[in-house]
């Protein structure tokens, strides 16, 4: 078995120091609970070696219940798939943690008595930290830090300080992000709505001005999908959007926006390296990754026209842009009409 040893000395020291000041920056910039998880997702990853994030909301509508809302690493679809909810009523754990307001931390969950060893073999989840989140003596939720497979992490005294230092700030910002994400976020899909989109582009586009670099904005609108509401009814419409959506996200975790803007209307934000940026390509990902669904034995294979916009940040306000990747769409979608009445017999 293999450990990854941390050192407690000056220089690590300093460079936890160092990492706390850019947390305490960073947490006020995030505009969502999964940014939120990313961005410490790094800093952990680079410090300790805990490659995943992952945070737990309370359920207000089931007492003592806590959902997974957000999770970043390697390993993020596998807690959200085991594990999507947890009762804290019977999880010693958890149970431990919101009643007495303590961090749990486990060298090897593997051999832990209190762990859920149905589940965790399952997970082959090793170290976690767990801390609960609190603001004003209410429980918002758990914040989670692992590692996975074979690697196994011990934390000093000083290190597991960090997460200490880190808990009311992140708490404060869960707080801030649950109430906000609930405006920000379309309640069907869960990807950001038209107003989480625009806040997220402002903020893209002022790091892009720091950096005078581009970003590409793709305009997606699924044809027919009136038809499908109204030949198969609306859950199955919004089961298909659902999915679509979900298909997205997972397909595309390098985006740096995914979000639904209308009933059948997607936009995707993406980073343009200075190589150059190949929309075509990722067109063709959408097309053969996201569109085959199935509801109810039935088998729904969508299609789309789409626009896009490459800009650097400074170029173009967000109702711009939308303008100009819209104005791509429907230009392409006529075209894509005329192309089928040539084809028709």
């Amino acid at each position: 078995m293999k450990q990854v040893m941390s050192v407690t000395s000056n220089e690590r020291y300093a460079e936890l120091f160092d990492s706390l000041v850019r947390v305490s920056k960073g947490l006020n910039k995030v505009s969502s609970l999964q940014d939120m998880a990313a961005f410490l997702q790094i800093e952990t990853d680079k410090l300790f070696r805990l490659t995943d994030v992952w945070i737990y909301i309370v359920d207000v509508k089931h007492k003592g219940w806590i959902n997974h809302v957000a999770g970043v690493g390697p390993n993020a679809d596998v807690m959200s798939g085991y594990v999507p909810r947890i009762d804290c009523n019977t999880d010693p754990i958890f149970k431990m943690m919101l009643g007495q307001r303590k961090i749990f931390y486990t060298e090897d969950l593997m051999v832990e008595p209190q762990a859920d060893h149905d589940v965790t073999p399952k997970l082959n989840l090793r170290t976690v930290v767990n801390y609960p989140l609190f603001v004003d003596a209410k429980a918002l939720g758990v914040m989670a830090f692992g590692s996975f497979g074979k690697k196994v992490v011990k934390l000093s005294p000083l290190e597991l300080n960090y997460f200490d230092i880190i808990t009311e700030q992140t708490a404060l910002t869960v707080s801030r992000m649950h109430f906000f994400d609930k405006s920000q976020q379309d309640h069907l899909t869960k990807l950001s709505n038209r107003y989480g989109l625009e806040k997220k582009l402002r903020n893209l586009r002022d790091d892009k001005n720091k950096t005078n670099s581009k970003f590409c904005f793709i305009y997606i609108d699924l044809n027919n999908f009136k038809q499908i509401n109204d030949s198969h009814g609306h859950l199955a419409g919004d089961h298909i959007l659902a999915q679509f959506s979900l298909n997205l996200a997972k397909e595309f975790r390098s985006a740096d926006i995914i979000s639904r803007v209308g009933g059948d209307e997607f936009v995707l934000v993406f980073s343009v390296p200075e190589q150059g940026f190949e929309v075509q390509r990722f067109i063709h990902r959408i097309e053969d990754n996201c569109c085959s669904i199935k509801y109810q034995n039935i088998s729904f294979q969508l299609t789309f026209a789409w626009g896009h916009v490459v800009a650097e940040g400074k170029d173009h306000s967000v109702s711009e842009l939308f303008q100009v990747a819209d104005k791509n769409m429907y230009q392409l979608k006529h075209a894509q009409i005329k192309i089928n009445k040539l084809k028709t017999p």
